[in-house]
């Protein structure tokens, strides 16, 4: 993971904190403040009202139709419809959303508005016998959208429906969105503004109230099933000017599964790796190092790969039929499997890890993420990163690992033009040590009213130490320190004022 990717997290994780704690009801209640809602927006919030009126009657006794505010949804056809209306965005104006609630302060920036919640949407698609995923959240070693798709169309009074990725273009191609669909990820259950005690669903109470985002968010009903960031989002796609939709325009919102026959698209795999034969004394090529391991690809309880090896692995992979399915694999390190074959995996792990590839999920609990034995190189250069991780250098002998763990601060010193390292080392023989150590900073942090160290480990490790030996040197402090980097068989930089 890159260092302004972790950085970028941590920053957007202490702003959400701050907005939820501290976020003003009276802003909230805010109708509009930038002035943004289309003309005749009013007329329209009134009809949705009356709609909702009518649909109430008239499926009374059905009890395959859920209507909600704003929308209808058919079990048995397996079609949620919500009233929308299209904002005042011109042509060729920059896009991050394509649907926010009903009292979302962003319409300066999206497409449509809906006049069902957020979580009616949810609840609707819910209904029609479809559970949420999983959203991008790279706190929890997260990277890709989970989720089944759904085709978003919408409709205007006799007209035929169009699918909702033509409104938008991307600058880069001057073509539309590719028509993949959106993944039902679900918003979060978080405090509710004016009573902390209470949870409420996120994109029913905090801007930007998103229904369907167009980049990766923790927040939103649905959104995209690719891998798009929100700076990426902003700069490049645009209102489509060959699709031009008429400002305070009603129209419908059709939501409806890729696969209406109940079969899903996403696919849950695991990768189990075991150890194999022992390792040489001598040094071990990667190629030596994957020849020694044993594999297992499972899909469910069936084993995919005919043989135990990583070659047999990739075959039965590249035999994946991707338009059918989505998947998500698992890893699972053996406990008796070296980092440094972790390692070698690892490198091939990356190049598959991608959109037209296998997607990988996170670890097991209490397992090493395989992106750990990818660590990012710029860390090491302690004078330039832009934070300081906890090092964590280890050693092995007679089966007990044992080592020192450094805390490490930049401090600047009156009339001083930079900073100086203040470097602190500790004896480390056990996971409660590491435990106590990290506890104990995040005491002096918080009395001294400074920033935390980050929740961020650099490992320094001998090839042959065995992943079941870190992941239990790890284990009391993996539940909040996720992201760890792993240098196999390399030394740590060294310190002010000593050779290397």
């Amino acid at each position: 993971m890159k260092v302004n990717q972790v950085k970028a997290i941590r920053w957007f994780q202490l702003i959400a904190l701050v907005v939820l704690m501290f976020a003003s009801p009276l802003l909230a209640q805010q109708s509009d403040p930038y002035k943004s809602r289309p003309a005749g927006h009013e007329k329209n919030k009134q009809l949705a009202v009356s709609a909702y009126e009518a649909n109430l009657k008239k499926y009374t006794n059905d009890s395959h139709v859920l209507v909600l505010p704003g929308l209808v949804a058919d079990k048995q056809k397996k079609r949620v419809e919500v009233m929308v209306e299209s904002t005042k965005l011109g042509q060729n104006a920059a896009c991050e959303f394509t649907i926010i609630g009903e009292d979302s302060q962003h319409a300066y920036e999206s497409l449509i508005i809906s006049f069902a919640k957020p979580s009616a949407v949810h609840q609707a698609l819910k209904f029609i016998g479809k559970e949420a995923g999983e959203p991008v959240d790279p706190g929890v070693l997260r990277f890709w959208a989970k989720g089944e798709c759904f085709v978003l169309s919408l409709l205007r009074e006799n007209e035929q429906p169009f699918r909702l990725e033509q409104l938008l273009m991307d600058r880069r191609t001057g073509k539309t969105l590719p028509e993949e669909g959106f993944r039902f990820t679900g918003s979060r259950m978080v405090p509710a503004l004016k009573d902390p005690r209470k949870e409420v669903y996120a994109a029913d109470e905090y801007q930007p109230m998103a229904v369907v985002s167009l980049f990766n968010s923790t927040y939103s009903v649905l959104e995209v099933p690719y891998s798009a960031s929100k700076e990426e989002v902003y700069q490049n796609t645009v209102v489509n000017p060959e699709h031009p939709l008429t400002e305070g325009g009603l129209l419908t919102l059709v939501i409806e599964p890729v696969n209406k026959n109940d079969a899903k698209l996403v696919t849950d795999l695991v990768l189990q790796v075991q150890a194999g034969q022992a390792s040489a004394a001598k040094p071990l090529t990667g190629f030596e190092r994957l020849s020694s391991l044993s594999f297992q690809l499972k899909d469910s309880a069936t084993v995919l790969n005919e043989k135990p090896t990583i070659s047999s692995v990739v075959e039965a992979l590249g035999k994946l039929d991707r338009k059918k399915h989505d998947y998500f694999l698992t890893i699972s390190f053996g406990d008796k499997v070296e980092l440094g074959d972790a390692q070698a995996l690892a490198k091939i792990l990356a190049i598959i890890d991608n959109e037209r590839g296998i997607r990988i999920d996170p670890p097991p609990a209490g397992q090493l993420y395989y992106r750990s034995f990818t660590p990012d190189r710029d860390l090491l250069d302690r004078e330039a990163r832009m934070y300081h991780p906890w090092e964590l250098s280890l050693s092995e002998k007679d089966g007990t690992v044992s080592g020192k763990l450094l805390r490490i601060n930049s401090v600047w010193k009156n009339g001083a033009s930079t900073s100086e390292l203040e470097i602190f080392e500790l004896p480390v023989s056990g996971p409660k040590d590491l435990r106590k150590e990290i506890d104990a900073e995040a005491d002096r942090t918080t009395k001294a009213e400074r920033m935390a160290t980050p929740p961020v480990i650099m490992v320094f490790a001998p090839a042959t130490l065995k992943c079941g030996q870190l992941s239990q040197l790890l284990e009391l402090v993996l539940p909040t320190h996720k992201t760890i980097h792993i240098y196999v068989d390399e030394p740590v930089p060294p310190l002010p004022g000593k050779k290397p």
